[in-house]
């Protein structure tokens, strides 16, 4: 088994592990949680970079893995490092109420999937809308189609899904 560092802004924060199982590598990547945003692991080498994965929070750590065929981990050449990229930063909110999510976008697209939603939370980062709708054990996922990239978290004391928009596009 092989090992690098786990770099997160130069700082040393965790590794990345790989081992070998026949044709494949699994790669598994682990690093102490910052708890300030939302990170992906990327495997870096000679002749450039894979990804590993959205670092997810596993028994107090954060954690990705992945299985990669052993000929794509050979053309990344010598793996010199792991990095922990910032995907989105998490900060001190400010959220507004909506009793209309769909007031929110021109897009009839988003509006129709919206209608529905009685009760939300949004605000703005220069042109990114970000949209939180409560979540509910006896109610659909809000808008499903986007469930893989929605972020759980707590927005005014309500467990929400919250959704970024850069104008009327979903964000990643």
């Amino acid at each position: 088994m092989e090992r690098v560092k786990l770099y997160l802004r130069e700082n040393c924060r965790g590794e990345i592990a790989l081992c070998p199982q026949g044709s494949r590598v699994e790669v598994r990547a682990v690093m102490e949680d910052p708890g300030d945003g939302l990170y992906r692991a990327v495997l870096c080498g000679g002749n450039g970079e894979l990804p590993v994965g959205v670092l997810a929070p596993e028994n107090g750590v954060l954690e990705a893995r992945r299985l990669l065929y052993r000929r794509d981990l050979e053309g990344l050449g010598e793996p010199l490092r792991g990095e922990a990229r910032c995907s989105f930063h998490f900060q001190a909110a400010c959220w507004r109420e909506t009793r209309c999510p769909a007031e929110l976008f021109q897009s009839e697209f988003w509006g129709s999937r919206l209608e529905p939603q009685e009760l939300g939370w949004w605000r703005r980062e220069g042109d990114r809308l970000y949209l939180a709708l409560p979540l509910a054990e006896d109610r659909p996922f809000p808008l499903e189609t986007l469930f893989c990239l929605a972020r759980v978290e707590s927005v005014e004391g309500r467990t929400c899904a919250v959704f970024m928009f850069q104008g009327d596009e979903p964000a990643e």
